[in-house]
């Protein structure tokens, strides 16, 4: 498969493509598999559309990550996936961790029933002798919430460069198999780093290659990006 490039396709047909223990880093924030758009208790809920309803196999998408994997993935996810995705994880022999994501300006949805909704949870999972470059660092990340009209669950860009510098070196390859509006690979082009993805919503795969259309700056050594 093509690097540099975003695949409209299931990831677990797409990534049957890629050689085991080829990619040195996964980063990805997969669907949470429900909808958010149902009203409960007379609260609003943030409706996301389709963007978090697709329907998968969760150990089985984790362990396929586990054998493309040489060194890290990081998997955003809800708090009802975390068990699964640590525990297929360890089985795989990674070491993890749980970190979380604290919104600097979370949603004031609801705000006088309860606390705002201002954490995600990412999985970090690592192989033996996997790149480092944090020292005694804390697993929680500041961050805004990434602003997109276009995608309601866009996570900020900033924040995946971040992830990216501590956990991969200039050229290695990063893989994020939901893309979604394009983030990973914004963030690894901004970084010196290739991409690989996979986006299985045709709405969303071209809207991230509108964003790396958009791109400026010295990136005419990644190829044709952005093409579809």
């Amino acid at each position: 498969m093509e690097l540099n490039k975003i695949y409209n396709q299931d990831c677990l047909v797409g990534m049957q493509e890629i050689p085991d223990k080829s990619i040195p880093m996964i980063l990805t924030d997969i669907p949470y598999g429900k909808l958010n758009d149902i009203s409960e208790s007379g609260m609003r809920k943030l409706k996301k559309g389709d963007a978090d309803s697709v329907t998968f196999d969760l150990k089985e998408l984790v362990n396929t990550l586990c054998k493309k994997a040489t060194q890290t993935i990081y998997m955003f996810c809800s708090t009802e996936q975390v068990s699964t995705i640590r525990e297929t994880m360890d089985a795989n022999g990674m070491t993890t961790r749980l970190c979380i994501w604290e919104k600097t300006n979370p949603s004031p949805m609801n705000g006088e029933y309860l606390w705002l909704s201002s954490v995600e949870c990412c999985v970090f999972g690592r192989f033996p002798k996997a790149t480092f470059h944090e020292f005694c660092k804390s697993p929680v990340w500041h961050y805004p919430c990434g602003q997109s009209n276009e995608h309601p669950t866009q996570k900020p860009v900033d924040l995946f460069r971040y992830i990216i510098r501590t956990s991969s070196n200039h050229g290695d390859t990063i893989l994020d198999p939901f893309m979604g509006s394009g983030t990973t690979a914004i963030a690894a082009i901004r970084e010196g780093r290739k991409f690989m993805g996979f986006e299985i919503s045709e709405q969303y795969y071209h809207l991230a290659n509108k964003r790396l259309r958009q791109l400026t700056g010295p990136f005419h050594l990644f190829g044709n990006i952005g093409a579809e």
